[in-house]
């Protein structure tokens, strides 16, 4: 195995990291308890529901062995529970790695073997591709979170985690390695509103690759900020379901890859205007020509290149 970290950890103990996503949820679900949170194709979430059940799955993960600076696997679909189980493995203080449910077992097992990870957050689909020993000398338990699962009370929720600045909140496999995305820059960017800018009260949809590293800060500012998440549904949307998808949910702020926007064109991009306050766009930069024909078909909405910031 091969980790490193993304940004260094400072000398010295780590200070609390500051609107870490765990406080971040619990401080909503206090103050707005019945706020939608997530809404998915598997049902919605209050802000109270997630931070009850991502607390409860946490003490779960905590009664397997799961300790702060540890990596837990989680191979699920885009779905409600994907963001309780991220969650939950922040609240126990580790880190996640996300597994595309797509891929082969191969793949897994290269990925898992890039980390010390023990515990794998999957569903029943899933399960059996898990719990043998991928490296040699040791195995990956599944913990198999269905309906059922995350209805009934599961135990109590794990007690509270301090997290520090520099401390793991998820991994990404790049080349060889392991890449630990500590707090620090998982909370920088997400405060950086040039590459998400979410208020509180907007309805921002998540339909980000899993191999993107924006998928995290596309799932974590909006619940930070309060807003609403809108996980798309399992499976490559086509632009029309896209756009229906939008003005079916009241999108506000929708982030795209220059390609999708190409592929969603003059036909179907005026569309979008009903809500949407604020267009991302990466993956990719834009012609100045490209630029001005989507400001001009959406006048009302805010244009916002990241491949420019």
């Amino acid at each position: 195995m091969s980790v490193t970290t993304l940004a260094d950890r400072p000398a010295g103990p780590d200070a609390a990291a500051p609107a870490a996503v765990p406080a971040a949820v619990a401080r909503h679900a206090a103050a707005a308890p019945a706020r939608t949170a997530v809404r998915a194709h598997d049902g919605a979430l209050t802000y109270a529901g997630l931070d009850r059940q991502a607390g409860r799955l946490a003490g779960r993960l905590r009664a397997l062995g799961v300790r702060a600076g540890d990596c837990v696997a989680v191979c699920l679909q885009p779905s409600a529970r994907l963001v309780v189980a991220q969650l939950a493995v922040l609240k126990a203080g580790a880190g996640y790695l996300t597994l595309d449910p797509r891929d082969s077992r191969e793949r897994h097992a290269a990925l898992l073997g890039r980390t010390t990870a023990g515990v794998v957050i999957t569903q029943e689909l899933y399960a059996t591709r898990f719990g043998t020993c991928f490296d040699g000398v040791r195995s990956v338990v599944p913990l198999v979170l269905d309906a059922a699962a995350l209805a009934a009370p599961a135990g109590p929720a794990a007690p509270p985690v301090d997290v520090g600045a520099g401390d793991a909140a998820y991994f990404l496999p790049v080349g060889g390695e392991a890449l630990c995305v500590p707090h620090r820059v998982l909370t920088a960017l997400i405060d950086d509103g040039r590459f998400l800018p979410v208020r509180p009260g907007d309805v921002v949809l998540q339909h980000a690759p899993f191999t993107a590293d924006g998928t995290a800060v596309g799932t974590w500012a909006p619940l930070a900020a309060g807003a609403r998440l809108v996980v798309a549904p399992p499976g490559d949307l086509t632009p029309r379901e896209l756009a229906d998808l939008v003005a079916e949910e009241g999108v506000t702020v929708l982030r795209v890859t220059a390609r999708t926007l190409r592929d969603l064109g003059p036909a179907l991009l005026p569309g979008l205007g009903g809500r949407l306050r604020c267009l991302v766009v990466g993956g990719g930069a834009l012609t100045e020509d490209e630029a001005a024909a989507v400001r001009g078909q959406l006048p009302g909405t805010e244009l916002v290149e990241t491949e420019k910031v």
